[in-house]
């Protein structure tokens, strides 16, 4: 039974066991934030309009129509479960950390051997099979390198922020 769980959750590609899905997509919780604040105000508006009008019909299609951004700000405030999408998003910005943290290790490795970082995510890529790899769900958005330094920034596919980590902050190995 536990066999035919952990089965369904991975797939086979190239050989390789790779996870089927990296989750469902998260979205900026600023949408929400701005669906609350603002359906709150159209609301207002067309509310406070259906209530000045003298003219029923008109009246009644203004209070009516109040009701559409009500429901909205309704369901960002009371449907959506922030502290439940908070985790999510902190555990898929762990996932891209962790993602770093191996290319800070070869960066590393390469810095000792070479004298310099890399700048060529196609050479991190070589270069970071001795750490734990890289996650298929975390995608590499770019790689700064100089003589001195390195940064990279990476986001998980399903989360809304980026994670930065800078060889500046103290050590390669500490997240900047």
């Amino acid at each position: 039974m536990a066999l035919e769980i952990f089965s369904q959750n991975l797939l086979l590609k190239d050989g390789i066991i790779a996870q089927a899905s990296c989750g469902n997509k998260i979205p900026d919780l600023m949408l929400y934030d701005n669906i609350s604040q603002y359906s709150i105000w159209v609301a207002l508006g067309l509310g406070i309009g259906g209530i000045l009008l003298d003219q029923k019909i008109t009246k009644r299609i203004l209070l009516f129509f109040a009701l559409l951004p009500l429901m909205a700000w309704g369901y960002a405030q009371f449907v959506v479960d922030y502290n439940s999408l908070k985790k999510e998003i902190f555990a898929y910005n762990a996932m891209a950390e962790a993602t770093l943290a191996n290319i800070a290790e070869a960066q590393d490795r390469y810095k000792s051997e070479q004298g310099t970082y890399i700048g060529d995510l196609r050479k991190i890529y070589s270069h970071i099979g001795g750490a734990g790899g890289m996650n298929e769900c975390v995608k590499i958005l770019s790689v700064t390198a100089g003589f001195d330094h390195w940064r990279a920034e990476a986001a998980h596919l399903s989360s809304p922020e980026t994670v930065i980590w800078d060889s500046r902050a103290g050590t390669s190995l500490k997240k900047g």
